[in-house]
This record gives C-alpha cells, structure tokens and sequence, in this order.
C-alpha cells in the first residue's frame, strides 16, 4: 500500500530529523504519521529502532511487533530478537531469530546472534553450527573467524583453532589478543621454539602488548562478542590460577617428598596466565622452563 504525499512528507521530516541527533521529535513525527495511517509499518519499525537505542526494550518489541503484523519482515524479527537478547530472555530471543531466518536464510546477523546466545547458554553443538554457517555464507567473516578460533582454543582443539587464527590474522593484522593465542597453541603442540620467537617478537614490536588488561577492549569489536566472552573468561580465571599455581610450586620446594612439582603442560599453562597479566618476562621464562622439563621427560627430543 502506497503512502500519501502527506504520509511521505512527514516520515521525510521524521527520518530527518532521527538522522540529526533528534530522536524525541523524530518519535513525535512517526506518532503523527501513526495517528494519520495505523497501516504506514515504517513508522512502527523506526519506533522500534529509538526506543532499542534508548535502552526501552520492551517498548521496542512492542513497535517491532506492530511492523511485523503490517508487513512481517525478516529484519523486524531479527530486531525484536536483539531486544529479548539484551533483556536476556534468550529463549524468546532464539525464537524470534530463527523465524527472521525462515524468511531470510542468509541473513549472517541471525546465525551471528544466534551462535552468541548458544555459547551463553553453554550449548556448544549449536554455537559451532551457527558459527560455521556465517563461515560458509562469508568466509572472510572477521567476528565468526574470531569466534571460532577461540571457540576451538577453549576446548582444545588446536588444530582447527590455529587454522582460524592464521585466517584472521592474514586478513585482520594486528589483534594482539588472537597472536598471544597464536603462539600459546603453537606451544601447545609442542613447538616452542616457534612460540617463544613470536613471543619475542611481539614484546618487541606490538604497542601496549605488556597489559593485556588495556588493550582487550581496543582490540575487539561489539561485533566480536564471542571472542571476547572467550577472552574474558580466560583473562578471568588467570588470576586465580596463577595464586594456585604459585602455592603448589612454593609447596614442591618446600616439601619435596610430599608434593610433586609442576608438570610442563602446567608450566606452558602459567606462561599463558602471566601474559594474561601483563608479565612477558615471566611468560618467557616459563615457557623455556616447561619446554626444559618436556626434553628431559623426552630424552629423544621428540615432540
């Protein structure tokens, strides 16, 4: 159904001055337009969008809502998923999400949000699934090769996290965090050499890179939620990983008989908490002490 000339002037002044920085007297505007045709969905949808930016997200499913009942589109699905997302009502949020996909099957947003709410939700299937789809839509996808590299990292498959890791770094330079991860899976796999010489490297030549703490946020996106949830929780447990670690070490040299020292896959563990903590030195140091304790467990040198 066409708009009058009246209804397209008005949703013209409304979206101008939404675009200005006026959203007040734009929503007088789209009231307007509503009290004029209840049939004119744009000015719902718009609604929507300013009270979603202003915070009043029930105020937003509301308006998304009355749009979708006038012309249901994917995006307004997709919007009103986004609401119940920041509500945390991730059950809801789901269902709206996969019905913006039944109409647009290709919307990368959808599968996007969706893969973040199942990592919250601990659902692990899901989130690679919907993760992978991006992939296979984009694949240069910055935020999915981000959050699949740390998807893969925190339940240890190295493999397929170094992969990802290399894929993004060749396309997105520069992202601290992911080369610290980089040469942690590098260790992992037994190549410490490689690990300790891009360790090296990076305190040398990467600006900021001795405070993990500072350039976390800098280094990743809104967009990049999942691998910053992946991130954060690492960063989260380091602190008290590293007292527990330290405690079983002091414990060893005091008492030998009693308590058995660190192991190298502790060691390499540590190496990545001191990073973690803005500790290079330290990093380093535990890296060549757990590759020292893995030759002589190996006298064969092989790894």
């Amino acid at each position: 159904m066409m708009a009058t000339p009246e209804i397209q002037i008005l949703y013209n002044e409304a979206v101008r001055l939404e675009k200005s920085g006026k959203p007040n007297e734009a929503k007088e505007k789209y009231l307007e337009i509503i009290s004029k045709d209840s049939l004119f969905h744009l000015a719902y949808q718009n609604l929507g969008a300013i009270s979603a930016k202003e915070g009043k997200h029930l105020d937003a499913i509301e308006y998304f809502s009355r749009a979708i009942k006038i012309s249901p589109e994917y995006k307004n699905y997709y919007n009103i998923g986004v609401s119940f997302y920041r509500l945390k009502e991730y059950e809801k949020a789901i269902q709206f999400l996969k019905q913006a996909l039944h109409h647009e099957k290709r919307f990368v947003l959808g599968h996007l949000l969706l893969a973040q709410i199942y990592q919250i939700l601990e659902n692990d299937e899901k989130t690679e699934i919907y993760l992978t789809n991006v992939i296979k839509m984009e694949p240069n996808h910055k935020s999915a090769l981000g959050g699949l590299a740390m998807y893969y990292y925190e339940r240890n498959r190295y493999p397929e996290s170094l992969r990802m890791i290399e894929r993004y770094l060749l396309l997105y330079p520069g992202n601290s965090q992911l080369k610290l991860i980089q040469s942690e899976v590098l260790a992992k796999q037994g190549n410490y050499k490689a690990s300790a010489n891009m360790l090296v490297e990076m305190t040398k030549t990467e600006a900021g890179f001795t405070n993990f703490n500072q350039t976390l946020a800098n280094a990743w996106q809104e967009e990049d939620e999942i691998a910053k949830k992946s991130l954060e929780r690492i960063q989260g447990t380091a602190k008290k990983r590293l007292k527990e670690f330290q405690t079983k070490l002091e414990l060893s040299r005091e008492s030998p008989d009693e308590f058995s020292p660190p192991d190298p896959q502790e060691a390499l563990d540590l190496s990545l908490l001191y990073l973690f903590n803005g500790n290079p030195e330290k990093a380093m140091q535990y890296l060549v002490f757990a590759q020292k304790m893995k030759e002589n467990s190996d006298p064969t040198g092989s790894s």
